[in-house]
């Protein structure tokens, strides 16, 4: 009967234990991509202010950031991959200058790229004929589009990856290697433009221009 008794309490502690495990990983999981969220809107107001107070003007900055998560079950594996979007408007200036502002778009921890605003004719018989006079042409121009016009706005992304997990003894020592290429390949549409970025994961989970970077982990078996 106690070792029944004992048998049963071992089955429950373990099944409780394996519940609190996955309770945790949930929470940790949960509160990272809430704190990479937040940080992302932080860093684009930022990055919008910095670039209105040195225009003088208006900026529209938009910031794209995909992330690899922490696996906390499997550490030696890459984690799911979670995106992060977000989008500032900000006026800092006197109200003097006649510039549309600036338009900037960021993908991951690449440099930011100008994304000025698509401009359309304006209709000859509300603006005048502007006909053979291409300043005129271009003051009437708007950026809001004809009526009836469909914009579409198609964006892929791509990834690649490659890992391979490595075993090493060292006397009675057992190191665990990941190595692990994560390339992402986007083709992106802005403001009536396209643009293409290649990009690789590299420290902290995040992507850097270029395909050479390499993410590296080793941990002892022992």
């Amino acid at each position: 009967m106690l070792q029944n008794r004992k048998a049963q309490a071992a089955t429950e502690l373990v099944v409780l234990g394996s519940l609190i495990i996955l309770a945790f990983s949930y929470l940790i999981n949960y509160s990272e991509k809430l704190n990479r969220q937040q940080a992302n809107l932080q860093q684009t107001f930022r990055a919008a202010l910095k670039e209105a107070r040195g225009a003088n003007n208006s900026a529209s900055y938009t910031k794209l950031a995909f992330r690899r998560m922490a696996s906390v079950s499997s550490p030696m594996e890459l984690g799911q991959l979670q995106s992060f979007s977000s989008s500032a408007n900000v006026f800092w200036g006197n109200g003097l200058n006649e510039d549309d502002g600036v338009y900037k778009y960021q993908l991951n921890e690449g440099a930011a790229i100008d994304t000025p605003p698509q401009k359309y004719p304006a209709d000859p018989a509300a603006a005048g004929d502007t006909s053979g006079d291409t300043e005129k042409e271009l003051e009437s121009a708007s950026t809001t589009p004809p009526a009836g016009t469909v914009e579409t706005s198609n964006n892929t992304f791509t990834n690649r990856t490659v890992s391979d997990v490595t075993f090493t003894k060292r006397g009675n020592v057992t190191n665990k290697t990941l190595s692990a290429t994560d390339i992402l390949q986007a083709d992106v549409t802005a403001s009536g433009s396209e643009y293409s970025f290649t990009q690789s994961l590299g420290a902290g989970g995040k992507y850097y221009p270029g395909t050479g970077n390499k993410l590296n982990r080793s941990r002892s078996m022992q």
